[in-house]
């Protein structure tokens, strides 16, 4: 019962939206056809991009990892094929 009275509560704290609200939150986001782009645009001023030592620092963790990993499962592979061999010959 304690979580049914928490919802209930939670609920009547956020603001309840009336048709009219509804209405103008509809036409704000169709106001112009380019704003779409615009938006997008504005998204990619907000990207904090890595600096050039922490793209190589990551960059050379993955192809070390991907490397031992590719050997890891040849090594696997090699293994399971032998001792497949000695079973059917």
């Amino acid at each position: 019962m304690a979580n049914s009275e928490n919802n209930e509560e939670i609920t009547q704290d956020e603001p309840k939206k009336t048709e009219q609200s509804a209405k103008s939150s509809s036409a704000k986001n169709g106001k112009k056809k380019g704003g779409a782009f615009h938006a997008l645009k504005a998204e990619f001023h907000r990207i904090v991009w890595p600096d050039k030592e922490t793209i190589i620092k990551e960059s050379t963790a993955v192809v070390v990892s991907t490397i031992i990993l590719g050997i890891i499962i040849a090594l696997l592979d090699l293994l399971i094929k032998t001792g497949l061999d000695k079973i059917f010959s």
